[in-house]
């Protein structure tokens, strides 16, 4: 039977998985972003070919939803299984990324999802339809660095784990080696 270690190994993976994948979904779409956001000669073109972009994601197969959104839910199982019992010295690190992982699922659902839904109906509310578009490459954008945020933390708490098993084994290679070295220094006293 596995150990709770070991399947917090499993949880990470599935963090690091889930949240490499949805970076990749969501990187695809700096071809369009990165000319709305930072361009220096943009024109009307531009969005014109985002807005054309993001129509042609509206169309997107229930089946291919369906995997973002089991890659999703994988992730989330392996952030309930590092909060299942965290490390009290680095749960606050466990949480911070399940916070940001439901944040990043958050941000996809209400600005990246309306926003694609806007680009079909032509109904952008109080803003134009080039800004909606620059919103939705924002929010591209913001989902990235939050699940770099996911990815860094859960790099941090790897570091942290494997150099505090190397201070432990020091710890216990010197404790193991200080009685050896004691009983010598007696024997030769006792003499």
């Amino acid at each position: 039977m596995l150990a709770y270690k070991d399947v917090c190994t499993i949880g990470t993976g599935l963090i690091l998985i889930s949240s490499s994948f949805i970076m990749g979904v969501f990187y695809a779409n700096q071809t369009y972003d990165y000319h709305l956001l930072f361009g220096q000669n943009i024109d009307q073109s531009h969005f014109d070919n985002s807005l054309r972009h993001y129509q042609t994601l509206y169309d997107t197969a229930s089946p291919v939803l369906g995997g973002l959104g089991f890659i999703s839910v994988l992730g989330l199982i392996g952030c309930l299984i590092k909060i299942y019992k965290p490390n009290p010295d680095l749960q606050m690190f466990e949480y911070a990324s399940m916070i940001m992982f439901v944040v990043g699922i958050c941000l996809f659902i209400t600005n990246i999802k309306t926003g694609i839904e806007s680009s079909v109906s032509g109904n952008w509310g109080e803003v134009t339809e080039n800004q909606g578009l620059a919103v939705i490459a924002s929010s591209n954008i913001l989902l990235l660095m939050v699940f770099i945020g996911v990815v860094v933390l859960q790099a941090g708490l790897w570091y942290s784990n494997w150099e505090h098993q190397q201070r432990l084994a020091k710890f216990y290679a010197e404790e193991t080696a200080a009685p050896a070295e004691a009983q010598p220094t007696e024997g030769k006293k006792e003499k």
